[in-house]
């Protein structure tokens, strides 16, 4: 059994501990890979088959499993909290079906959307080392284009289209206000999924921008252009507001990664990636002209800034100030849609769409702020490690976390992670544990060395 100190993963690993890791490393990217394809096997293969919703747990449930068979396990005390979290959250939709009359099915389809991706955040990491970070970022460089042409085909394609159906198999895909373009979702099923992997692409591809062409997860500077390019089209035609402003926070990242390693040939090379970015808009313009005035219309005027303003304020101050007092809440579950499926009990609408309110609503007021509290926390902890990812010294440093952080905060503190949780508490995740997984493996050694902090490169 390879079990793990609580701090650091082994200085040396043997040929079997890194078989192990390796193994567990491609269990993970296998769900990862099912999380991207979720949604097109429900849209264009299997319409109308509910169960995938659940496909990529699969892969997930063998990856945990064969964590905690051979001791792989990072995190220490955090495995003791989250473990306690999810028996909190049991306690308290046991009390909600006895007390309250609950629906079981509902309460543990709502446990399974709360509490089985939590995992991901101590079970990842401990395979999180050099070789497999740089294993799933080239994957996702390389899954990035393909991506992007599906989703700017939808983007200029009626709504109408194959290729704008939706997983009930009919076309009520989105299109923005007011105009006939359709918000792009690319291979996912929905527009929130596909926002926040607009967001974590830009922000993987920038981390390789700022990585010297030998630390890079691939040698191939063709690829890494052409990916960065394409995903930065599509996020601007997508005619999503929530994809154009992760993908900015992402670029804000890159930003203060580069001006915290105050190297000048950092600068100038993110330099140039913004140099390129207007006639990367105008690129988008071109090709999508409806799309991107759409986009644009939902940016300006008064009436857009005041309904801004308000989801803002009720995104990060409403689950204190929306929700009636409750101890025990409406029941677990009940605010998500697909706890509902073949249940007598009806999918309760009354309860907000916005996740942090919901939450609360569902467990009562005391262990449903103590949860949101726990993502706000989380939030600031993320950012955190990503500056400390970067700062790490030699080859160890990884410049992705900063811009991967900015872009991954804003929907780990308040937005809907657990109301679709198998894709989005499995992006979201993803990003903290490839973070994480590099503090974790801080000392492992390496044969080529290189960090954008460092005055020299050591080989």
């Amino acid at each position: 059994m390879t079990t793990l100190p609580k701090d650091i993963l082994p200085l040396r690993e043997t040929a079997s501990q890194r078989k192990e890791i390796n193994i567990l490393a491609t269990l993970f990217l296998v769900s990862w890979m099912f999380v991207l394809l979720q949604g097109a096997l429900r849209k264009w293969v299997f319409p109308g088959v509910g169960v995938l919703y659940l496909v990529q747990d699969f892969p997930l449930l063998a990856a945990y499993l064969y964590a905690l068979r051979k001791g792989l396990v990072a995190g220490g005390k955090f495995v003791i909290f989250f473990f306690m979290l999810s028996i909190l959250l049991s306690i308290q939709a046991l009390a909600q079906v006895v007390l309250i009359n609950h629906n079981l099915q509902t309460a543990i389809i709502g446990l399974h959307h709360y509490i089985f991706y939590l995992p991901i955040l101590f079970l990842l990491p401990a395979c999180m080392n050099r070789e497999n970070r740089q294993r799933f970022i080239r994957l996702n460089l390389w899954c990035n284009i393909p991506m992007s042409v599906i989703a700017i085909i939808q983007s200029v394609s009626p709504r109408s289209a194959w290729i704008n159906r939706t997983s009930a198999g009919d076309d009520t895909a989105f299109t923005i206000p007011g105009f006939l373009a359709v918000r792009s979702t690319g291979t996912f099923n929905f527009t929130l999924l596909f926002s926040i992997w607009c967001g974590i692409a830009l922000a993987l591809a920038l981390g390789e921008w700022l990585q010297p062409a030998e630390g890079r997860a691939s040698r191939s500077r063709p690829l890494l252009l052409t990916s960065t390019m394409c995903v930065t089209v599509a996020t601007i035609s997508s005619g999503s507001r929530t994809a154009i402003f992760l993908g900015a926070a992402s670029f804000l990242g890159g930003m203060t990664a580069v001006l915290m390693t105050r190297n000048y040939a950092l600068l100038v090379r993110f330099a140039a990636v913004l140099f390129v970015l207007p006639g990367l808009v105008g690129i988008a313009y071109v090709i999508s002209p409806e799309s991107f005035q759409g986009t644009l219309s939902r940016f300006s005027g008064e009436e857009a800034h005041t309904e801004m303003s308000s989801r803002v304020k009720i995104m990060t101050i409403g689950f204190f100030t929306e929700p009636n007092f409750s101890m025990l809440g409406e029941g677990i579950g009940n605010g998500i849609q697909a706890a509902h499926a073949g249940s007598t009990s009806a999918y309760d609408t009354t309860l907000s769409e916005y996740d942090s309110i919901r939450i609360v609503q569902e467990m009562g007021f005391v262990t449903g702020t103590l949860v949101v509290l726990l993502r706000y926390g989380a939030g600031i902890a993320l950012l955190i490690a990503g500056f400390r990812a970067l700062a790490l010294p030699s080859g160890h440093s990884m410049p992705h976390a900063v811009p991967l952080a900015f872009t991954v905060v804003p929907t780990l503190m308040i937005g809907d992670v657990v109301r679709v949780a198998p894709m989005i508490a499995t992006q979201i995740f993803f990003c903290v544990a490839l973070v994480y997984g590099s503090i974790q493996f801080r000392r492992e050694p390496l044969n080529v060395v290189a960090s954008p902090l460092a005055k020299t490169r050591y080989l």
